[in-house]
């Protein structure tokens, strides 16, 4: 099964169109992102490719295989645009694995207990993360829109057991790890 995990699109056509590009390259099965798709918060300014309908209309050709969380910008009025559902925290399998997705600015959610092998799944940081620890993978994709940390605009690409983070711009694989 392949799996394209992005987070924290932030209303950025640009850069929505360029991972669609990735999306239509790839093809993948299904499409995990962990919030933040349309508007672009204060903190980040507003950058000259704003354009948050743009963004929707764009995610909506994919909706039948995205599994969507809310983020902490996300309003009401994105989730009634959006055609695919989104939920505060999701606990999935998909092939067998388990994966727990949220966008990572509430740790009050129900967090269930991990077990070795489980996938962590989160955005909102803005900074990506592919490790093990305890026996769980963490990822963070980071963002497809306002990269922190020194890190560039990226996305994860999981086949199977095996998960790479790569640029957005040039799909450049940055980090690998196999589980």
């Amino acid at each position: 099964m392949k799996i394209l995990i992005a987070s924290d699109i932030h209303g950025r056509i640009t850069r929505m169109r360029r991972l669609a590009e990735v999306l239509d390259s790839y093809e993948p099965d299904k499409i995990i992102l962990c919030g933040d798709y349309a508007y672009n918060g204060p903190r980040n300014g507003v950058p000259d490719d704003y354009d948050p309908m743009g963004v929707i209309q764009i995610l909506n050709r994919y909706a039948d295989r995205i599994i969507g969380v809310k983020g902490n910008c996300d309003s009401r009025v994105d989730e009634m645009l959006l055609h695919f559902s989104l939920k505060d925290y999701q606990r999935i399998s998909l092939n067998g694995i388990f994966m727990e997705l949220y966008h990572g600015d509430d740790f009050s959610l129900p967090m269930v207990e991990h077990i070795p092998g489980d996938l962590l799944i989160s955005g909102h940081t803005h900074v990506p993360v592919l490790c093990e620890e305890n026996g769980c993978v963490l990822i963070n994709p980071g963002s497809v829109s306002f990269p922190k940390g020194g890190s560039e605009p990226s996305y994860v690409i999981m086949e199977d057991r095996h998960i790479e983070r790569r640029r957005l711009a040039d799909e450049a694989v940055l980090d690998q790890l196999d589980f």
